[in-house]
């Protein structure tokens, strides 16, 4: 269709390199460029403006978005008119930074490295006329975050709250993006001045794996990688390995070219190589791509977030959606299960694995291990929820709907602090086998809740979870309910263990496991285990004979689990 011719000519040059000679330099004197810069309007965003991004429908906007990149292959100018917007940013001063200004006409739309950039404005119009509550900086952001994730790149977090510039007299002047024909220095000015560091620089420069230059707008021609509608570590790789020679470009203009003259690198790419500083970065993301999609999503979210203030989500709001899910679909046991699951990777040693939410990405990783069939129902059931709440990690969405259904079913108020990071690429999750075995025993479970820095009276409170829920032989082999009522949290869990009489069976789908003598309910080994530890049965009595103890217990080893390797929590 009409979109669909637009492709080829859509995929600029993501970062904001355009030389000089596509530009209108307009020499000003020193004292008015102070004064100009002084007047210019700091960037209007409020808490008013994050309070209302929570209003608008994140997903549906999402969805369009991630149909509009797969049939125009439009990313790499979504990312550029993003990055080209939020890149004028100035801490010291707090003007430029990302506001739509380029929608009015004049002013930053008219500056020489903006060339082509309608094209991309014009292709989101369509998803701003339908979503007339989002603002078009926020749009824009997303559209590129999209746009990365759909072609390989990192998955990044979002956070709304950007506001529009009302004029285009709330552009800045001209020179703020960074010159393709300049060197590291000039970089760091650039750079630095948004608040970045080398790794920012060193990163965002690798966002040329996507797109090509087109003589029409910068000057320049040709892409920088063999791929240039993937997102991968390729720019770095070619950086490093391909012999670079300086030529230039059909329009005069000084470039890089390959051997075979099919790709080109500009000047400010080649300045990565000059600096010991920028080479050491590119020689790590050559050789570890993951290690280069979280420093990437890092800077990326940065630039895209100057001047936005840090607005509260409206954690009331999603506790009162989590509360209403659980009670309409009765589904508190899989919630702990899932933020249990996601949690419960954790090691103190490696300080690795823990509340990450890797369990997102589906093709790979941690979603498909065994010990997680099944769990693709629970991330179901909190993904409109995680939609609705854009600025709020999907990991910290997982433990704290696990804590609300927890209380909803009858059990402990747990303590909830807020921040946990999202894994940005499945390539961080952890291996298989970190979580525990129901065929094993005692020495198993100290060994896998000793890592997370548990002791014996944690392991025995977290084994009561199991007063929730039920096993499917679907997704775990086993089957039946531990109590008489799984949807309630109490401490039944501890009283059936000591005083029904358990024997070991082979279950429909030829495991074993333990079956009481009314054959209604039953126990994993790894339950049996806390009454044979000698211990663990104390504890296990204990939490029999008195429920306020477990769940004094339970609440404080349950946030030690959802807190594993998350040092810079804050209580909400």
């Amino acid at each position: 269709g009409a979109l669909g011719a637009l492709a080829p000519r859509s995929a600029g040059p993501p970062s904001p390199l355009t030389p000089p000679a596509t530009r209108r330099v307009i020499q000003v004197p020193a004292q008015l460029q102070t004064q100009r810069k002084a007047s210019m309007p700091p960037l209007r965003a409020t808490a008013e403006a994050v309070a209302a991004a929570y209003s608008v429908p994140w997903g549906e906007i999402r969805r369009d978005l991630t149909a509009l990149v797969k049939e125009t292959n439009a990313h790499p100018i979504l990312v550029r008119l993003a990055w080209h917007d939020a890149g004028t940013y100035d801490k010291e001063s707090k003007t430029g930074g990302p506001r739509a200004v380029q929608r009015h006409e004049g002013g930053e739309a008219a500056h020489g490295a903006n060339a082509g950039l309608d094209i991309a404005r014009d292709l989101l119009e369509p998803i701003k006329k339908k979503y007339p509550s989002v603002t078009y900086a926020d749009l824009w952001a997303l559209a590129s975050i999209v746009g990365i994730e759909v072609s390989g790149g990192p998955a990044m977090p979002f956070r709304p709250g950007r506001s529009d510039a009302k004029s285009v007299h709330e552009s800045v002047e001209d020179g703020r993006l960074p010159d393709a024909t300049q060197g590291p220095q000039h970089l760091r000015d650039v750079f630095y001045r948004m608040g970045l560091d080398d790794k920012g620089i060193v990163a965002l420069s690798g966002a040329h794996t996507l797109g090509r230059a087109h003589k029409d707008r910068s000057g320049f021609e040709g892409p920088w990688t063999e791929k240039p509608l993937v997102f991968d570590n390729t720019y770095f790789k070619d950086l490093l390995n391909k012999k670079w020679t300086l030529g230039e470009a059909s329009t005069g203009q000084p470039q890089y070219w390959d051997e075979k003259k099919e790709q080109m690198m500009l000047i400010s790419d080649m300045a990565l190589l000059e600096d010991p500083e920028f080479k050491k970065l590119v020689e790590l993301y050559a050789a570890d791509e993951t290690a280069y999609f979280q420093d990437f999503s890092d800077a990326y979210t940065k630039l895209v977030e100057l001047g936005i203030p840090k607005g509260e989500a409206p954690w009331d709001q999603i506790r009162a959606d989590v509360e209403k899910l659980v009670k309409e679909k009765e589904c508190a046991p899989i919630l702990v299960r899932l933020a249990w699951h996601d949690a419960g990777t954790y090691d103190s040693k490696s300080n690795s694995g823990g509340p990450r939410a890797a369990q997102r990405f589906t093709e790979s990783g941690e979603s498909t291990h065994g010990a997680n069939a099944g769990l693709d129902i629970a991330r179901g059931l909190l993904q409109p929820i995680v939609d609705k709440y854009p600025g709020v990690s999907v990991s910290d969405i997982w433990a704290f709907a696990s804590v609300v259904a927890t209380e909803v079913s009858g059990g402990p108020k747990i303590a909830f602090q807020k921040g946990r990071k999202d894994t940005v690429v499945a390539a961080q999750s952890v291996e298989d086998g970190r979580l525990p075995d129901a065929t094993k025993g005692a020495d198993h479970l100290r060994d896998v809740f000793y890592r997370q820095g548990m002791d014996d009276a944690d392991i025995v409170a977290l084994s009561g979870a199991h007063t929730l829920g039920s096993c499917h032989k679907d997704r775990s082999g086993f089957e039946g309910p531990w109590t008489t009522n799984p949807l309630k949290f109490d401490n039944e869990y501890f009283k059936n263990l000591l005083e029904r009489k358990w024997t070991l069976k082979t279950n429909s789908a030829g495991n074993e496991q333990y079956e009481d003598e009314t054959g209604a309910l039953m126990m994993l080994k790894s339950d049996i285990a806390l009454i044979e530890d000698e211990k663990m049965k104390p504890i296990v009595e204990k939490f029999a004979a008195d429920e306020a103890a477990f769940f004094k217990q339970y609440a404080s080893a349950y946030q030690k689990l959802v807190e594993g390797g998350c040092p810079y929590l804050a209580s909400l």
